[in-house]
């Protein structure tokens, strides 16, 4: 699949949070013999819980809440919708691309995921100094990083967009060795794209087979950056 030209503002949004919430932490070079370490080491997958998916249609465009009646949500007023849990998704299959191209191979994926946090709270790594393992990768969807958006002159066309951040741990000094940033869909991507009229029917499962289709592709893209990354 194409990668939307869109993405490379999106992508380097994404950069430009990590380098601002990795400022003041510990860092150490994924080199060859990290690499390597990580690989036989003890690694545990963890994943923050992802932002609801956050529509950007107005309510008197959308209709009397009709996006919250298609979605499960709450009120349409305080924005709240069906949860899709991307970055559990994200968490499944990334892990899944790693342990298959023999990256990690002693690996166990953390079942509860941590609560949602905006960067200044992800600084501090404390929270991983009791984890049973070498290594933590983390598996992030930002606050921006999952949105349903259009055109300013179509907005009854959405278009689905999912970011994600992957960052690894070294647990024996909690320094952070590696990050990563990826994203796919987006208004120039005609598979992330459906009409409003198409949420009334079959709303979630709609948006639940665009949502698997990007998690793969950003999941792709983030071990393929993985292999490529030298220190």
């Amino acid at each position: 699949m194409k990668k939307p030209m869109l993405f490379r503002l999106t992508f380097m949004l994404l950069a430009t949070l990590c380098i601002s919430y990795t400022y003041g932490q510990k860092k150490a070079k994924l080199t060859p013999e990290e690499k390597e370490n990580i690989k036989t080491a003890k690694v545990l997958v963890v994943r923050y819980e992802a932002p609801p998916l956050s529509f950007m249609t107005p309510k008197d465009a959308a209709g009397p809440g009709l996006v919250a009646k298609v979605t499960q949500s709450d009120a349409v007023e305080n924005r709240e919708r069906y949860r899709y849990y991307p970055s559990a998704r994200l968490q499944k299959n990334i892990d899944s691309l790693l342990r298959a191209e023999g990256l990690i191979t002693k690996v166990e994926l953390k079942d509860e995921a941590y609560e949602f946090m905006m960067p200044a709270k992800l600084k501090d790594l404390s929270r991983h100094q009791d984890v049973d393992a070498d290594y933590i990768i983390e598996v992030i969807v930002p606050l921006m990083g999952w949105r349903a958006t259009y055109g300013m002159t179509k907005w009854r066309t959405y278009h689905l967009n999912l970011g994600v951040e992957l960052r690894i741990i070294r647990k024996s000094d909690l320094a952070l060795v590696w990050k990563n940033a990826a994203g796919y869909g987006g208004l120039v991507d005609k598979e992330m794209r459906f009409h409003i009229t198409e949420l009334e029917e079959n709303g979630k499962e709609l948006i639940d087979a665009k949502l698997d289709v990007m998690v793969l592709e950003n999941s792709k893209k983030v071990v393929e950056n993985f292999i490529k990354a030298k220190k």
